[in-house]
């Protein structure tokens, strides 16, 4: 039922059908990584099959892709749980209109974890195909056991009642953004939630049926109902929680958590399951409810298994079994409830054999019980947390300013104090280094703090804050809405594209020609350009392409036009990166697109 064995990438998800293309799409999810955000256009626009590092290490491809899909990709995250990179990239600026942080509307945190994709056939001689992932991991590059549920349909005429729910949570969003939404991207959202609420998403084989629950809209409890027997899982639990979802349940089968979370019930609580049990041989992890590491692993799966009468209810999602997320419904949370035959799909006990999850597992025993947390240091986590929530709160404002010699500054205020007590909180730019942060403390008194001077393509709105109290450090990001410089984008390509080969190249993959590989070579200075091999000489080769997509897609050129004008006439040391050869045809395309009225 759970195999271990059966896994999958984030990157089969983004990844698009044989024959479509990437149309739109939303995420939703609580914590959410800058450097892992990057490599999902990459997949989404070119269907790459590598990992995440190769991606990175491919600025080019890179910079295509987001100009290509994060104009269509919008990433919902609760506020202030933007992670640091541990490194600056002027790239991050272009994840600006990508990420809207959002507030819970109970005060609780935003956790669904959701991926809402429309592919489309270019042709037009397909129906667009709708593909929803339903996860229990967050957009970072953890390295835990989380579970994903993947369904797909074609877009139908008429509504699907079942899927209305999430409908319902998605129409929302724009509502609890702490930024306005561009007109666009709630176009966008409208036109992906009416194709949702008409499109058949088809159960896995052997299920019968696909329910949806959202949590947290109404601040109400919530259960699973009767059973026969249950099986829990969740990295987190507590005893209130427990009681409530297995409260109507005949038989508590099991519950598999990590060893601090099972340390922390009450003995009887865990007494009421005929066995408890724990990752064997792998380390337990903080959930993204408490903190965020791009190191994380062991456990973060969530599920609840339960039998009643002849048919098995699996329900997986983002929801905890926890107070927050089913007591007091402060969080939004999205479970997906899936309903079979226990002859076809399996029974709750099926979940701990060994073709099962059962095979990963290991018996929680009293040598596994783990000492509770120092009181200090848990007292200055909590600090930190809170501090974190006073400035995501306090509606800081960016406003970027022009400083000498051509380089820009962006400039902080706060409309009220923040209380910090002792901490010690840094400020900087998430496109430049760690190294570059300057002492924020005028800004948490009201007073407007200026960043270092940067250049245009450095300008970004995602300010990374560093909190420090007794030793223990809090680090995130906040979106703040900015104008930055009309020449902010050609800046950045300029950095990007530093010779002919790259030039050509990356023109290559604007008209969408074969693709062929250049090795790339990060220059050591991060962020400050990248060279590239040798490996295309030739710019006439492009004039293929260049006559196909006038033929057929004309406005593809557009694209081509915005290139050359932000880096003809830029000189390196052999010679103008637009080609002379490439200038001298392109000047037909420019002369006949004029006589079109482009």
């Amino acid at each position: 039922m759970l195999d271990p064995n059966n896994r999958s990438l984030l990157t089969s998800l983004l990844t698009p059908p044989l024959g479509l293309v990437f149309d739109k799409g939303i995420a939703t999810t609580y914590s959410l990584d800058p450097l892992s955000l990057l490599g999902v256009p990459v997949h989404l626009a070119w269907m790459a099959n590598r990992d995440d590092a190769s991606i990175l290490q491919d600025p080019i491809r890179l910079l295509e892709s987001l100009q290509r899909v994060a104009k269509r990709l919008t990433v919902f995250a609760d506020r202030g749980r933007i992670a640091v990179p541990g490194s600056g990239n002027a790239l991050f600026s272009m994840l600006e209109s990508t990420i809207a942080e959002v507030r819970a509307p109970g005060g609780g945190a935003f956790h669904p974890k959701l991926w809402l994709l429309r592919f489309s056939d270019p042709s037009n001689q397909r129906p667009a195909l709708v593909r929803l992932g339903v996860l229990s991991r967050n957009l970072t590059s953890d390295r835990c056991w989380d579970l994903s549920l993947v369904l797909e349909g074609e877009v139908l005429r008429a509504s699907q009642p079942e899927n209305r729910p999430l409908c319902d949570l998605l129409k929302l969003l724009p509502d609890w953004a702490v930024s306005r939404l561009k007109t666009a991207r709630k176009k966008q959202l409208t036109e992906l939630t009416d194709d949702l609420l008409r499109t058949k998403l088809a159960p896995p084989a052997n299920w019968q049926e696909v329910k949806f629950h959202v949590l947290g809209l109404k601040q109400t409890p919530w259960r699973p109902g009767p059973a026969d027997e249950i099986a829990l899982i969740s990295p987190f639990l507590t005893d209130t929680a427990v009681a409530q979802v297995c409260s109507t349940a005949k038989q508590r089968v099991s519950l598999v958590s990590r060893p601090d979370t099972l340390s922390a019930l009450n003995a009887e609580t865990r007494a009421s399951f005929n066995a408890c049990y724990v990752l064997d041989d792998a380390a337990e992890t903080e959930d993204g409810e408490e903190q965020t590491s791009p190191d994380l692993v062991g456990l973060h799966a969530k599920a609840i298994l339960l039998r009643r009468a002849w048919m098995t209810h699996l329900y997986v999602g983002s929801a905890n079994v926890t107070n927050a997320a089913m007591v007091a419904g402060t969080n939004v949370e999205v479970l997906v409830e899936l309903i079979g035959k226990h002859s076809k799909v399996g029974q709750v006990t099926d979940l701990l054999s060994q073709s099962g999850f059962g095979a990963v597992l290991a018996p929680f025993t009293d040598k596994d019980v783990c000492a509770a947390e120092d009181a200090e240091a848990q007292e200055i986590r909590s600090q930190l947390e809170n501090l974190r929530q006073a400035i995501s709160d306090s509606n800081l404002k960016a406003e970027c300013i022009q400083a000498s010699d051509g380089l820009w500054q962006v400039r902080l205020t706060s409309p009220a104090d923040i209380e910090v007590s002792s901490a010690q909180v840094e400020a900087w730019l998430l496109s430049q280094e760690p190294e570059t942060a300057v002492n924020a403390a005028p800004l948490m008194e009201a007073q407007a703090l200026l960043l270092p001077p940067v250049e245009s393509a450095d300008i970004t709105g995602l300010v990374a804050l560093s909190l420090c109290l007794s030793g223990q450090r809090l680090m995130f990001v906040l979106n703040l809405p900015l104008t930055a410089p009309e020449d902010r984008e050609a800046a950045i390509m300029r950095r990007v594209i530093r010779n002919r080969e790259g030039f050509v190249r990356y023109v290559k993959l604007l008209l969408g020609g074969l693709e062929q590989e250049f090795p790339a070579e990060p220059s050591t200075g991060h962020g400050k350009g990248f060279e590239w091999k040798k490996g295309l000489d030739d710019s006439a080769a492009l004039l293929e392409d260049l006559v196909r997509v006038w033929s057929r897609e004309p406005k593809r050129l557009d694209d081509v036009a915005r290139v050359v004008d932000h880096l003809r006439g830029l000189a390196r040391d052999d010679g103008d990166v637009v080609p002379p050869a490439f200038d001298s045809v392109w000047k037909v395309f420019e002369a006949a697109r004029a006589g079109r009225g482009r």
